[in-house]
């Protein structure tokens, strides 16, 4: 496995998701159990990058931070006794609140945390 799989496993997900075809994008970071580690940005799927400034969402951006992803770092499979010359993978995570806030087009996440039944029985 290479992180090009990776790159189209989550281009895949999006656009089936969303059922748009929206971008995405991976910025460097530091997670702590794969190398290379990166952050996951979507187009942003309210504004679709078009009169972004006005965008509450993306705020001007364009974009949306959806998860962090990378490779599992050969270490970790060591830790598990597998052969890390014999095996890879990828990892990602995604929060489930923010892919149903993208999906519906619910402008904030924190209705998914108040309680409000008229908000939870939209869905």
């Amino acid at each position: 496995m290479r992180f090009s799989d990776l790159k189209g496993v989550l281009m895949h997900f999006v656009r089936r998701f969303f059922g748009k075809s929206l971008e995405i994008r991976f910025r460097p970071s530091y997670f702590p159990f794969v190398e290379p580690g990166a952050e996951v940005d979507m187009q942003c799927s309210f504004c679709m990058g078009r009169d972004s400034a006005s965008c509450r969402l993306c705020k001007g951006t364009s974009w949306i931070e959806i998860g962090g992803c990378g490779m599992v770092d050969p270490e970790v499979f060591g830790h598990v006794s597998y052969d890390a010359e014999r095996y890879t993978g990828f990892a990602f995570g995604m929060g489930v609140e923010r892919m149903a806030m993208l999906r519906h087009g619910v402008n904030d996440i924190k209705f998914y945390y108040e309680g409000d039944l008229r908000f939870s029985r939209q869905f």
